[in-house]
């Protein structure tokens, strides 16, 4: 015997609690039956039907993402529509989908700290203070500070070997000298006023849009947009052990790994 899924639920609602989620989001179990007997698990970015087709056809029990399956209450369920199509897969085949979205970004080591420390940034705080949790420790975002400083053209470079990213996007002076740098996973737009009024020279984040790269001109600061696959990619191999050990501890035989289909949608000619 694995696991029942609301043991896990409880391991994956203590790794990043869902009261820390923003408001619009929709985080934790987004599909199926709490006494559910879990044997095998995946870790992937995105519920997309790629991957709940394999997660189906490898007999997995549970698909833990980053993205949720949907964001808001639906109507309807259209097997026919590509979401209806997923939602009925998972369901004939008792897969469960669990999701760690904003809470995740939040929280003390979740995704925004894992991308610090691959970073090297040092004296780390939320770019976005979570007002509503004591301390000083959850938020989204975060800004940290370089070893030393260096050109923004310098940085790109090292920020495109240190997270194995074909080319970056840069806004602002090449020659821009950079020692505090904020970054956000995902998609920076949202987070760009909270920027702009912080001390960090540069914004390390995805998505990343022709309006934030003037503002940030105007500003005399830099852009540095990884991708939004980029910046999050990181999160299987990290919830793998996390939750693997977890469930180690507890002496329970179920078997997590990261889903192995996975790479950004986004090509280069």
């Amino acid at each position: 015997m694995g696991a029942f899924l609301t043991d896990i639920v409880r391991i994956l609602d203590t790794i990043a609690p869902p009261a820390l989620a923003e408001p619009w989001d929709n985080v934790g179990l987004q599909l199926g039956d709490p006494g559910l007997d879990v044997k095998a698990v995946w870790v992937a970015l995105d519920p997309s039907p790629a991957v709940i087709d394999a997660a189906c056809a490898g007999r997995i029990d549970l698909l833990v993402t980053h993205h949720p399956l949907f964001f808001r209450p639906l109507t309807r369920i259209d097997l026919q529509s590509p979401i209806g199509a997923t939602i009925g897969q998972a369901l004939q085949h008792r897969l469960a989908v669990y999701s760690l979205h904003t809470n995740l970004d939040a929280v003390p080591q979740g995704l925004n700290d894992l991308l610090a420390q691959r970073l090297e940034l040092q004296r780390v705080r939320p770019l976005i203070a979570n007002p509503a949790v004591a301390g000083n420790r959850h938020g989204i975002g975060r800004v940290g500070l370089l070893s030393r400083p260096r050109r923004l053209s310098e940085l790109a470079l090292s920020v495109k070997r240190r997270l194995g990213v074909e080319r970056v996007r840069i806004a602002g002076d090449p020659q821009l000298r950079v020692q505090r740098v904020a970054v956000s996973t995902g998609s920076g737009s949202g987070v760009m006023p909270h920027f702009l009024q912080s001390d960090a020279q540069v914004l390390i984040s995805g998505d990343l849009r022709y309006h934030d790269a003037r503002d940030a001109e105007a500003a005399h600061r830099g852009l540095l947009d990884v991708g939004h696959f980029h910046s999050e990619q990181f999160m299987k191999n990290s919830i793998v052990q996390r939750l693997g050990g977890a469930l180690a501890r507890k002496r329970l035989s179920v078997r997590v790994d990261a889903c192995p289909l996975e790479k950004d949608p986004f090509t280069f000619l």
